[in-house]
């Protein structure tokens, strides 16, 4: 009992001590805003500012951007670079909360080069590890790791601690993301130190929070767990709400490494709760992702896919929409400068106009006074002004119909980059639903698989028979799957090409083999004509594009036919696969299309096999890829003959 009264008056303590700070921040927030209506724009008046921006830092980020746009403001109008270079710092930081990483970025920029024009070391090391961040959290690590190697490059021995310990803490950041684990752990290591000396309590925190992070990877469970626990000590006591909902999402990944699940669970609520209430964007995706991962684990579907769904539109919002305003951004700044430039241009050839009109009204008069015997010419002279002042406004009206015309045609513009990014975002859309859709289906096909392989095994009579039948059919859709899939990479530039040298007779005859058994079933009958032939190519990727084409050749050609495969050199840098059928061919609207995405051609296969059309698309860009190309040749009813023609290894063709 005495122990729970005790308890029970600490948290009593507590309470009041955080609601004492609480109002005594209010209190000087009061204070500031009272005082900068009743100043004049000074340098004082726009520390006030400054100071409000970072009160506001930690509970109302619209405030806090609203005080720093106002201190920029005054700080052009007085011309005060000090404090201007201390507004963009604070807005950067207040863009980075929000995950507008892409004015984060601007901001920061626009802070260290006045920092560097000032001279001022310090300020300019502060915005390079904060360019370095930005990039850091968009998952750009070489453009952060060169601004971290910048900033401690700049250190000297004038550098406070606070901004030596900065640098040691982001450059082990991102030799943690190279995976080089031993040089982050001693960075972070300089870091506590320096912190724990100058008592910088709330950064300590982080540094606790990141080193956490490197013990997790290297297996210290331990230490990882005792470094969280200490970060979230002191950012509890801090009030640091945003720290803490960094912190207690790691906890919580710990924990589920852990597989205690319960204690998770709390942290990860816990998480995204605080980021719910800091509206954090980028820390409230992580929760919410963490959340759904959680559930999913404990049987709880319904808020798994609750919080999946809230995970991947947050990520849409951070990442995707952010880059494509990024780009309209910078377009519209061009275009913007080019209409300038044209409008200076403009402006230039009037002031030169105006010029020579008034020299010539100089001349008119300077004739009348010097004798009125030049009369008649100066009437001729003044006659021929006047149409040159109607040609000028002639030409000012044309200068006024192309300023409009120029407008119209930037709205048009505007139109169309609308349209094209409308398109962008549903292609994208279109591609992430085809990989989660394939990627989904994999799993359970291959399981569905693999038991009808064990049934085909087991029965026997019409049950195997029934069991070969889902077999095949199994095969089919999961032939189907990967066509998708290697659709979904090709667009997505991500073709894996292992290139190597080796003999394409021997593939050749490896996929002759392979397709042996389907062609006789139909008695076709396949004639190789082989030489030895070495090619610099993806092994992988050759057999790949040569069994499809066999394949289809087997599909359309008659039963009791002949197809001949012929390896060939066609010059000094390339060999050639020829793969011949005496098939139905192909009509020329057919070969206009063939190699297109989900092209089925007119032709149908002579034994009823499906087609998803997608085969030929598939092998033309990987054959495209290795340098190399595919052509047909064909004719409506004498048959299709296809030519694979790829690299010769050069390198060996000399030597021999």
């Amino acid at each position: 009992m005495k122990n729970y009264l005790l308890f029970v008056t600490l948290i009593f303590s507590l309470s009041l001590s955080a609601q004492s700070l609480e109002s005594e921040k209010n209190l000087e927030i009061d204070s500031l805003r009272k005082n900068i209506k009743l100043q004049e724009v000074n340098e004082n008046y726009i520390k006030d500012l400054l100071s409000l921006c970072t009160l506001y830092n930690q509970s109302d980020l619209d405030s806090a951007l609203y005080f720093a746009d106002l201190a920029i403001q005054n700080a052009l109008q007085i011309d005060d670079q000090i404090d201007l270079q201390k507004a963009y710092h604070l807005k950067g930081v207040v863009h980075y909360y929000q995950a507008e990483y892409s004015e984060a970025l601007k901001d920061y920029f626009e802070s260290s080069t006045i920092a560097k024009n000032l001279g001022d070391t310090s300020a300019w090391n502060v915005s390079i590890q904060n360019l370095g961040k930005a990039y850091e959290v968009q998952g750009e690590h070489d453009k952060a790791y060169n601004y971290y190697k910048e900033g401690l490059e700049l250190l000297n021995d004038s550098s406070s601690a606070r901004l030596r310990a900065l640098a040691y803490s982001n450059m082990a950041n991102i030799l943690f993301y190279q995976q080089q684990y031993e040089k982050s752990l001693a960075y972070h290591k300089k870091a506590i130190q320096i912190r724990t000396k100058e008592k910088q309590k709330n950064a300590l925190a982080y540094s606790y929070n990141d080193i956490a992070i490197v013990y997790r990877i290297v297996g210290e469970i331990g230490q990882s767990l005792r470094a969280y626990k200490d970060a979230y000590a002191i950012l509890k006591r801090l009030d640091d709400k945003r720290g803490l909902t960094q912190v207690s999402s790691n906890i919580a990944g710990l924990y589920i490494d852990m597989n205690r699940l319960d204690s998770a669970l709390h942290y990860a609520q816990q998480s995204y709760e605080l980021a719910t209430t800091l509206e954090a964007r980028h820390e409230l995706m992580g929760a919410s992702s963490q959340l759904s991962e959680l559930y999913e684990r404990k049987g709880d579907y319904k808020s798994a896919l609750k919080y999946n769904r809230q995970s991947h539109a947050l990520y849409d919002s951070v990442f995707t929409q952010e880059k494509m305003r990024e780009v309209a951004l910078l377009e519209t700044q061009v275009r913007f400068n080019e209409q300038e430039a044209k409008n200076k241009l403009l402006e230039e050839q009037k002031k030169a106009q105006e010029a020579s009109m008034d020299k010539q009204l100089v001349v008119t008069i300077a004739s009348l006074v010097i004798s009125f015997l030049l009369i008649g010419v100066i009437m001729v002279f003044i006659k021929e002004r006047l149409k040159q002042r109607e040609l000028t406004k002639r030409l000012t009206a044309a200068n006024e119909l192309l300023q409009h015309q120029q407008k119209e045609l930037a709205l048009r513009n505007n139109e169309v980059k609308e349209h094209n990014e409308l398109l962008n975002n549903l292609n994208e859309e279109k591609n992430h639903l085809i990989g989660v859709v394939a990627h989904d289906l994999r799993n359970p096909l291959t399981s569905a698989l693999t038991l009808s392989q064990l049934l085909e095994v087991e029965l026997d009579g019409d049950n195997q028979d029934c069991a070969k039948g889902v077999k095949n059919a199994l095969l089919r859709m999961n032939e189907m799957i990967t066509r998708i899939l290697d659709v979904k990479a090709i667009e997505a530039g991500h073709m894996n090409l292992n290139m190597s040298s080796f003999d394409i007779d021997e593939v050749v005859e490896t996929v002759v083999e392979n397709c042996e058994h389907t062609a006789e079933k139909k008695e076709i009958q396949i004639i190789q004509k082989l030489k030895p032939v070495t090619v610099f190519a993806d092994p992988n990727g050759v057999r790949q594009v040569l069994d499809n084409l066999l394949s289809n050749a087997i599909k359309f050609s008659p039963k009791n036919e002949k197809i001949e495969v012929e390896v060939k050199v066609c010059n000094e840098q390339q060999a050639s696969v020829i793969i011949k059928d005496n098939g139905p061919g192909i009509s020329k609207n057919d070969m206009q299309r063939m190699f297109g995405k989900f092209q089925r051609l007119s032709a149908k296969p002579t034994g009823g096999e499906s087609s998803t059309g997608l085969g030929l698309s598939i092998a033309k860009k990987f054959i495209e890829a290795m340098k190399g190309d595919i052509i047909c040749e064909s004719e409506e009813g004498k048959g299709s003959a296809f030519i694979v023609k790829v690299p010769l290894d050069i390198k060996k063709s000399v030597a021999s």
